[in-house]
C-alpha cells in the first residue's frame, strides 16, 4: 500500500518556478523519480489557488502536471474548515494564513500519512508542527508527518 501524501499548492507550483532553481530541480526530480511511490493528493483549494495564477502557461502546466501524476482531489468540508479555525485560534498558524491552515486540516481530516509543502515559514517549522500535533492529539486525529519533499525522498536531489 502506498503512502498517502498531500501536496499543498507550493509543490506543483515549484516544478515551474525558475526563481528558485534548486527547489525547482528537487521538485522536478522528485516527481520524475519518487512520486510513483506515493498516493498523491491535492485539494479543491489547490485547484482554486492554481486557477488564480495570472500566468496562463504556468497555470496550464501545473494543471497538466497534476493530471499526469493522477493526483486525487480532496474536497473541503465543514469539519476541515472547523479544524483549520482551531489551528488559527490556538496559534499553530497565523490568522493571516487561513489557506495554510486549510491545507493542514485537509491532510489531517483525510488521514494522509504526510503533508509536503515548501512553506518553511508557516508550516514546515518546529513550532507550527508541534502545535498542529498537539491540537490533532487533543481532537483525536492521527499524527501526520509534515515536511518538505526532502522528508519524502527529495533529499537525494539537493538540500535547501
Amino acid at each position: 500500500m502506498k503512502t498517502k501524501l498531500y501536496l499543498d499548492t507550493s509543490i506543483p507550483s515549484a516544478f515551474y518556478d525558475t526563481s528558485k532553481p534548486l527547489r525547482q530541480l528537487i521538485t522536478q526530480k522528485w516527481f520524475e523519480n519518487e512520486a510513483h511511490f506515493y498516493d498523491i493528493n491535492i485539494s479543491e483549494l489547490t485547484v482554486e489557488e492554481v486557477e488564480r495564477l495570472d500566468n496562463i502557461a504556468r497555470r496550464d502546466n501545473i494543471k497538466n502536471l497534476i493530471l499526469k501524476y493522477n493526483a486525487n482531489v480532496l474536497q473541503v468540508s465543514t469539519e476541515i474548515k472547523d479544524l483549520a479555525d482551531v489551528y488559527i485560534s490556538e496559534g499553530a498558524i497565523p490568522k493571516t494564513e487561513p489557506e495554510d491552515a486549510l491545507h493542514i486540516a485537509i491532510a489531517t481530516v483525510n488521514k494522509m500519512d504526510g503533508l509536503a509543502p515548501w512553506n518553511f515559514k508557516h508550516i514546515v517549522s518546529i513550532n507550527p508542527i508541534r502545535k498542529v500535533h498537539e491540537i490533532n492529539k487533543k481532537k483525536n486525529y492521527p499524527l501526520i508527518e509534515i515536511g518538505s519533499l526532502d522528508l519524502f525522498g527529495g533529499e537525494k536531489y539537493g538540500n535547501l
